[in-house]
């Protein structure tokens, strides 16, 4: 059975193992995973395989493959595709390029009280990482996860709202 036909469909734990081995064994292209994740049938599917791969092996994505997967974000509505997406943005050196439109994207995902927790999470690990030399922007980002903790106390967003506060102030020395 080919890659697309599989990924029409759920596939488990063991056949995304499988697939990432065949990955491994050079019997599976990269390009492959990403030409599915053009398409609406395999995309939740691609991307749950592709996150990941990328997590093993961040140097796999390329500018041209993170500009796709910032305009799969910005036109899905799929929370668990946009989940995927921002998961692998985690592991890997975002382009310069790229920082504005991840960084608006971000803060969107971010002060939108509807956006699943998760998307959240992965979405202020991104910002975290862009706004290293952006103090305007890094107390921004300080003064949402505030209010975050007040309004939405989660334990998953409150975990991670808690380091990245922390990160901020010892870096602007709070």
């Amino acid at each position: 059975m080919d890659l697309k036909t599989k990924l029409k469909n759920r596939i488990s734990k063991d056949e995304l193992d499988e697939i990432i081995q065949n990955f491994d064994h050079n019997k599976l292209s990269f390009e492959e995973i990403i030409n599915l994740l053009k398409i609406k049938e395999t995309q939740f599917q691609a991307s749950w395989l592709m996150t990941h791969l990328v997590e093993k092996k961040p140097f796999i994505l390329e500018e041209a493959h993170i500009k796709l997967l910032v305009e799969i974000v910005e036109n899905t509505s799929h929370e668990g595709l946009q989940r995927n997406i921002w998961r692998s943005l985690n592991f890997i050196e975002i382009p310069t390029a790229l920082h504005e439109a991840l960084i608006n994207l971000a803060f969107e995902k971010l002060e939108n009280h509807r956006t699943a927790i998760a998307i959240q999470v992965f979405s202020m690990n991104v910002l975290e990482k862009l706004l290293i030399n952006q103090t305007e922007l890094q107390l921004a980002l300080k003064a949402i996860l505030e209010l975050k903790l007040e309004r939405q106390p989660t334990p998953g967003l409150k975990s991670r709202a808690t380091k990245i506060i922390g990160k901020i102030n010892s870096r602007i020395h709070y």
